[in-house]
């Protein structure tokens, strides 16, 4: 009993995590009694007519157009509650409650026909309203049933209208119809609990179909997207290893090959041609060697196992000897480099090693994909936020925006339109980010394609030596 009662409440006041079963159970509910309307009120004048025989035509009249009323009446005001939309538990809770309640009230409309209905000699009558009451009764069983609080509700109702109206009658044929009833409510009690039982459980299976079906495409989808990044993620290794197999073979062809002419003596007694083989091989080493660290380097940002070597760092002295170094490089190839740094740019607590990486390498790209005739800036301000910010800027061939989300992902390489010999390894802009990152720091690019590409990288207000006489004086 305890269990059915809060079967019953639970329907009309669902906890959260019973919400969708009740709404299932109003849905079901709505579909089973959506012609009710039109099937009630032509019942009604049924109903009227069967008892004119017995009941004047002004109570008849009065009582059908009554019950008509009240069933157009609560069938546009259930329309009404459908179309709120909304997934609050209030608005279910009130749905559920006001559904039981028209169910309620249309009820006893219904019901009443045991009262105005009813002749009180006449025992024919009194059998005629009682088939329509039973039949009544088992229609709304079998409707009904999907919400227990509407189907408990009318339940008693019919119980009371139809076992209650027939022990107040005087002959013995009523009270034996009212045994009868009795009996027959009975039967039609167990049939209730049985289809909202089965109601329930059908209901209950649905949603865990709906739920095991939804997992399903969620982990269809997630798999997908696994193996759309896996064949990615292999593409783009496959594109990293061809690129790094030729990076590798230009300097070890230049190492072996120069090395070989020096061991054989090829051009027999011409040291200072030996010499400047040696200075090649040097060279190829060199750049040999910055491949491998850059590897390393990588393999320990990705790995968590970067320590920071932390000293006071100059990035004005930094800017310079960069450009020092690769102004030559920028005056083969016909490109303008210059630095643009605000004054009194403050020193910073960092990774001098690492600061030089970032500078490097974003000094590397910028003139790689920057064409003869165009200017690479190197730059270093205090943003509005007072974060110190350097960076590079050119006037280069820039970066698409459907590119620019994977420009900094290790073998990434946003620049699709150069050709592979140009590519490089895609390590450059990773480490700049990973760098960047060890130092709770970050980097942001701007570019557009065919207009050049600016890239800075962030460092904390914290890592400015003496911020706070910096934000004094700034003051």
């Amino acid at each position: 009993m305890r269990i059915a009662l809060a079967i019953v409440i639970a329907s009309v006041h669902p906890a959260v995590e019973n919400e969708w079963l009740t709404k299932a159970q109003l849905r079901l509910y709505r579909q089973g009694t959506r012609y009710n309307a039109l099937i009630l009120a032509l019942g009604a004048i049924f109903v009227s007519l069967a008892c004119g025989a017995w009941i004047p035509w002004q109570t008849r009249t009065t009582w059908c157009i009554a019950v008509s009323i009240l069933c157009v009446t609560f069938d546009l005001l259930g329309r009404r509650v459908d179309a709120v939309r909304g997934d609050e538990l209030q608005l279910t809770r009130w749905r559920a409650r006001t559904c039981a309640l028209t169910a309620t009230v249309f009820t006893l409309a219904w019901a009443s026909m045991s009262i105005f209905l009813w002749a009180p000699a006449d025992e024919i009558n009194h059998m005629v309203i009682v088939l329509i009451l039973a039949c009544s009764i088992a229609g709304s069983n079998a409707i009904g049933a999907v919400h227990p609080a509407t189907a408990a509700v009318t339940y008693l109702i019919y119980a009371v209208f139809l076992v209650g109206r027939l022990m107040v009658a005087d002959s013995w044929l009523d009270h034996t119809l009212a045994s009868l009833s009795a009996t027959y409510m009975g039967v039609m009690a167990g049939q209730l609990v049985a289809i909202a039982t089965t109601s329930r459980k059908m209901l209950v299976l649905e949603h865990e179909r709906s739920q095991l079906v939804e997992d399903l495409q969620h982990a269809k989808a997630d798999s997908d997207r696994e193996r759309a990044r896996a064949v990615s993620a292999g593409r783009v290794k496959s594109q990293f290893l061809s690129n790094m197999s030729h990076e590798l073979r230009t300097p070890m062809n230049a190492i072996l090959g120069f090395s070989e002419l020096i061991k054989h003596k090829s051009l027999g007694d011409a040291v200072d041609k030996y010499a400047e083989y040696a200075e090649i091989i040097h060279t190829s080493g060199r750049q040999l060697l910055s491949l491998i660290d850059d590897m390393l380097d990588l393999a320990r940002i990705e790995g968590g196992r970067l320590s920071l070597r932390e000293t006071s760092v100059d990035l004005e002295e930094v800017i310079a000897q960069a450009i020092d170094t690769r102004s030559h490089d920028a005056a083969r190839m016909r490109l303008s480099l210059d630095g643009k740094i605000a004054r009194e740019f403050p020193r910073v607590r960092a990774d001098e090693r690492a600061m030089r990486q970032i500078m490097a390498h974003l000094l590397s790209n910028a003139l790689k994909f920057t064409p003869a005739g165009g200017r690479v800036t190197i730059f270093a301000r205090i943003e509005s936020d007072g974060r110190p910010g350097f960076g590079v800027e050119d006037t280069g061939i820039g970066v698409a925006v459907e590119d620019q989300s994977t420009a900094f992902q290790r073998f990434g390489q946003g620049r699709h339109d150069v050709t592979s010999v140009d590519r490089g390894t895609g390590l450059g802009l990773a480490m700049v980010k990973g760098f960047a990152e060890a130092h709770d720091g970050e980097v942001k690019l701007e570019s557009k394609l065919g207009s050049g590409t600016r890239v800075t990288v962030l460092l904390p207000v914290s890592r400015i030596e003496n911020a706070a006489a910096l934000r004094r004086k700034a003051g």
